[in-house]
């Protein structure tokens, strides 16, 4: 907001004075309902956003709108939207009322920095940085995850050095939001590494209805006219929301028997493994730790 102040200051403010007018000025509810009518707006700027700017979707903002008209609707129903009279009095209670929210909104804002402690946390953070590029701990952690034998499902679909001794399976989908932003993150640490990391990607799907989406990706992939990374940029940066009619021109033979067998090759892998979640990493067939993040194989290329 102003480029100053984080929406969610603004919304951790709003409730706040909300909850503590409530609690100690019960009188003052029509204020508060109507300042609730003049958040709405905000409602419809955020979907806008969401939509066309961020092309994606925050599932707690998208909460937060809903408790907005929420709270609308019950003042609606028990009648607490009414206009004051005009006069004096009135103007200066709602001044207070707003008074008391921009104040929350200000502390909040004043005060989040210096509740955290930037020092310590970095210094933390230089100490969880140096454990995690150590290859022996690294190693030791992720032989005791759960491991998925990734040999019967040699994809197509490849990035990186496919020689190398750290191997990296994802299992994607094409119209998953956190896939998306997995195979960004993915393209980075492959620039960062020179390549010599090697990363396979095997799609799943949300429903039947979406499969042939990943039919057409390992069509194109097949074709060999674009790079398998440029491929999966486009479609995660525009593709999506095109779904199909993306591939129109494309002149992709979706039929041909090496798809229909890349994608049953795809489909056995995931029944086999029983992996439902997208995206999951598996490193040389062992989950990612928890405690790391696929950054961190940066420092960690030559493990065995």
């Amino acid at each position: 907001m102003f480029g100053i102040i984080g929406w969610s200051e603004v919304g951790l403010g709003y409730f706040i004075t909300n909850v503590a007018l409530l609690l100690f000025a019960p009188t003052l509810v029509t204020y508060i309902a109507l300042i609730n009518i003049i958040t709405l707006p905000f409602s419809f700027w955020s979907v806008w956003f969401q939509y066309t700017k961020a092309k994606q979707w925050c599932a707690l903002c998208l909460m937060v709108l809903v408790l907005l008209w929420v709270i609308f609707a019950v003042n609606c129903l028990l009648g607490y939207i009414q206009i004051p009279e005009l006069g004096i009095q009135a103007l200066l209670t709602l001044v207070m009322v707003g008074s008391g929210y921009v104040a929350s909104i200000l502390g909040i804002h004043i005060l989040a920095p210096s509740m955290g402690t930037d020092r310590t946390i970095q210094a933390l953070r230089q100490s969880l940085n140096s454990i995690k590029a150590d290859e022996e701990v690294f190693d030791t952690l992720l032989k005791k995850q759960t491991y998925y034998d990734t040999s019967d499902c040699n994809s197509i679909i490849r990035f990186g050095n496919p020689n190398s001794s750290v191997q990296i399976t994802v299992l994607t989908n094409p119209y998953c939001n956190p896939c998306s932003k997995m195979h960004k993150r993915i393209e980075k640490l492959l620039q960062k590494t020179n390549n010599t990391i090697g990363v396979q990607y095997i799609l799943s799907s949300f429903n039947e209805k979406l499969e042939s989406t990943n039919k057409y990706l390992i069509a194109a992939c097949l074709e060999g006219n674009r790079s398998t990374m440029q491929i999966f940029s486009d479609w995660f940066e525009k593709g999506k929301m095109l779904k199909d009619d993306y591939f129109k021109g494309w002149g992709l033979d979706v039929e041909h028997p090496d798809v229909e067998m890349e994608f049953q090759k795809y489909e056995v892998w995931r029944k086999k493994s029983q992996i439902r979640g997208t995206p999951t990493v598996l490193v040389n067939g062992y989950q990612l730790p928890e405690s790391y993040k696929i950054e961190d194989l940066e420092f960690n290329v030559d493990i065995k």
